[in-house]
Formats: structure tokens, C-alpha cells, sequence
């Protein structure tokens, strides 16, 4: 009996481990660089740049919402999209995956998911190419966080 307790004991320790965060909870900055490619020409322009500050919460960061593809897929799964993952790989701090969706209007999204996250830092690399009928695009985005401290009321909280 004792041994079964050592080993309940042992998975509840695990378990906990394995559910905490690799980021700190808390305010953080988030930059976010998206360009535009010409499949045919392999130009690529800024079509936007952006930075917000966001509150992410010790719930959502239990998640593992950028080390795992489950939030990306959750996501594209609200706008009514049929998606896929594969090749996923993980190592303790980073992260990457395929996602095939299929929309509503037949259109198609073909993405690659690469993240690296730490207590303070988060980078996120995104290549999306993106076909409508016989038009095809391909849009990259890069997401650069820093944890900037406590969150504040103006930040949205996620």
C-alpha cells in the first residue's frame, strides 16, 4: 500500500510540473512584423506592423498555448475551418507544427509554426501560404514578445 502512495505521490508531483508555464504570468509587449510574398517572384513586402501589450493570466499560460498547436487549431476551428496538424516536434522550450486548414469558401491555409518562449521572451515564427481557387499568396509573420512586468487595466487580458 505504501508503494502505491509513493507512486501516486510521484505522478501528482510530475503532473504539476509539467502543467506550469515556461513564460511568467504578466504584462507583456508583443511586436508583430506580418509581409506579404509573391509566390511567383519571391518579393516580399510589409503589408503591417503593429505592438500591443497584453495581459497573459497563469491560466492561460497553463495552456501551453504557444508550444502546443491545440489554441492555433482552437482558433481557425471557430471560423468554421476543417484543419489538420503534423509534424510536430517539441523540446523544452520550443515548438513547431504544420497546420492544414480547409475554410468554409473552399479557400485553403497552409502554415508553419516555429516558437521558442522563455520566462521573459517569446518568438514566433508563422509562414502561411494561402490559396483561393487558382490564386495563391504567402503571408509571414513574426511575433516578438518581452515580458515588461505586472499588468495593468488597460491591457487586454488573456
Amino acid at each position: 500500500m505504501k508503494r502505491m502512495s509513493f507512486l501516486a505521490l510521484g505522478l501528482l508531483i510530475c503532473g504539476s510540473a509539467a502543467a506550469q508555464s515556461i513564460m511568467q504570468p504578466g504584462g507583456w509587449e508583443m511586436k508583430v512584423r506580418i509581409t506579404a510574398e509573391n509566390p511567383m517572384t519571391g518579393e516580399s513586402k510589409k503589408a503591417n506592423e503593429s505592438t500591443s501589450r497584453m495581459c497573459l493570466t497563469k491560466e492561460y499560460l497553463s495552456r501551453d498555448p504557444y508550444l502546443t498547436p491545440k489554441v492555433d487549431k482552437e482558433q481557425m476551428e471557430q471560423k468554421s475551418a476543417q484543419c489538420s496538424i503534423s509534424d510536430e516536434k517539441r523540446t523544452a522550450n520550443a515548438a513547431s507544427w504544420r497546420m492544414q486548414c480547409t475554410m468554409v469558401d473552399g479557400s485553403s491555409v497552409d502554415m508553419t509554426i516555429s516558437n521558442s518562449a522563455s520566462a521573459r521572451k517569446l518568438t514566433s515564427d508563422i509562414r502561411q501560404v494561402i490559396k483561393r481557387g487558382t490564386n495563391s499568396g504567402v503571408v509571414n509573420i513574426k511575433l516578438t514578445s518581452t515580458r515588461i512586468g505586472k499588468c495593468t487595466k488597460e491591457m487586454l487580458e488573456l
